[in-house]
């Protein structure tokens, strides 16, 4: 697993109860997250297991921040941590972990000074037991990201099955990728990008220069010259789903 005691700009990972690792959060940019996480922990290792970690939100739970809960467990899980439960946190951010599927450990809001304080300090006993539940009701078999370190080229097609799939480098016009789960593209897109194609409603496409012919989550598409007129064209961008249709949203 990652070394615990990491402090970076946009999160520091911490040991907990059990020692089990606290994944404390203070930007919620998945942009940020992702080059941070990159250059603490560098690649991700297919023969890596998943350790389990909690999302502390202590931090950011007064800054009214929306957070992408499936895009950032699916982001951890590149770096060999499987996100499990949440604590701290208002009560909107409460409710998108909720919605994603993880459990909120304690209640940080009843405790006055909770956010000045790491957030598995406080009632140890409660957050041990619902920590064993959890992990012995965690029955999904970690697969880790395919990586490709290379630049994808015109005419290549790549599949990375039941699993996400980063690559460092760009992928050209004329080029074809494609995973069951999120994309990560740590350079530009110009060619072809399918996430999501065993139907997984959660996956997202990240890129660092958007600029596809072809971009499709679950069978959903959009083609280049719709995608040319596009606000996020030329940015860092990510795609996702929402009512059944591809939403786009750029970063600065």
């Amino acid at each position: 697993m990652p070394n615990a005691n990491i402090k970076s700009a946009s999160f520091t990972l911490s040991a907990g109860t059990l020692n089990l690792p606290f994944f404390r959060l203070s930007d919620t940019h998945l942009l940020k997250l992702t080059r941070d996480l990159k250059q603490q922990f560098g690649r991700a290792f297919p023969d890596q297991t998943l350790e389990a970690c909690v999302i502390d939100l202590t931090e950011i739970e007064s800054s009214g921040k929306w957070i992408d809960f499936p895009a950032l467990t699916s982001l951890l899980k590149n770096h060999q941590l499987q996100a499990i439960a949440v604590v701290g946190g208002n009560e909107n951010q409460r409710e998108q972990a909720l919605k994603a599927g993880l459990p909120i450990l304690g209640d940080s809001s009843s405790t006055p000074h909770a956010a000045a304080q790491p957030a598995h300090a406080a009632e140890p006993e409660k957050i041990t037991k619902t920590v064993e539940r959890v992990v012995k009701q965690t029955v999904e078999v970690a697969i880790a990201p395919m990586v490709i370190e290379q630049p994808v080229r015109s005419g290549s097609e790549i599949y990375a099955q039941n699993r996400d799939m980063v690559v460092m480098n760009s992928v050209s016009a004329g080029a074809r990728i494609v995973a069951d789960g999120s994309i990560y593209v740590h350079g530009p897109l110009k060619g072809t990008a399918a996430a999501g194609a065993n139907d997984m409603q959660q996956a997202r496409i990240f890129c660092e220069r958007f600029e596809p012919e072809i971009i499709a989550i679950c069978g959903n598409f959009l083609d280049g010259e719709q995608l040319a007129r596009h606000p996020a064209w030329g940015k860092r961008a990510v795609i996702y789903l929402s009512g059944g249709q591809i939403q786009i949203k750029a970063y600065e």
